[in-house]
């Protein structure tokens, strides 16, 4: 395949991401919203989305859920939580991947601000197993 779908995913500082995750009005958070807003997108939290996918799971049968015992694990380490709750992913209505042209348009928006708005790292991914981490094969034992 060669048509990759693709994401767009920044780190931020803690108060970036508080606000963000609050839904605070914030300059820099503004500003990533109104990014975000142009391309109908949503920026979502990681460990928030990580703890969406188990609170489903838990309601609909774990068994269902390939990734929930490795996603609670991460949840419940306060290490792996301070890191994910300053990761986020610009989603495309539901969509967590979508065509490289809107990816690349945000991306290059973000960067042209990203050292005024606490943003520590945007990246561009793209789905192509090859250039990513994997989820573990199997699961682990809670």
């Amino acid at each position: 395949m060669s048509d990759w779908l693709y994401q767009v995913r920044l780190k931020s500082s803690e108060e970036l991401s508080n606000a963000l995750r609050t839904n605070q009005p914030s300059t820099h958070a503004d500003q990533l919203r109104a990014i975000a807003s142009n391309y109908n997108m949503n920026i979502v939290c990681t460990l928030d989305a990580f703890r969406e996918y188990c609170n489903e799971a838990e309601q609909n049968g774990i068994e269902n859920y390939l990734l929930y015992d490795w996603t609670k694990e991460v949840i419940n380490d306060p290490v792996k939580q301070q890191k994910h709750s300053k990761s986020f992913a610009f989603y495309k209505g539901l969509e967590q991947i979508y065509e490289k042209k809107i990816a690349v348009k945000v991306y290059q928006e973000i960067d042209e601000i990203r050292d005024d708005l606490d943003i520590l790292e945007v990246r561009l991914i793209d789905s192509n197993p090859a250039n990513n981490p994997q989820p573990p094969k199997t699961q682990s034992k809670t």
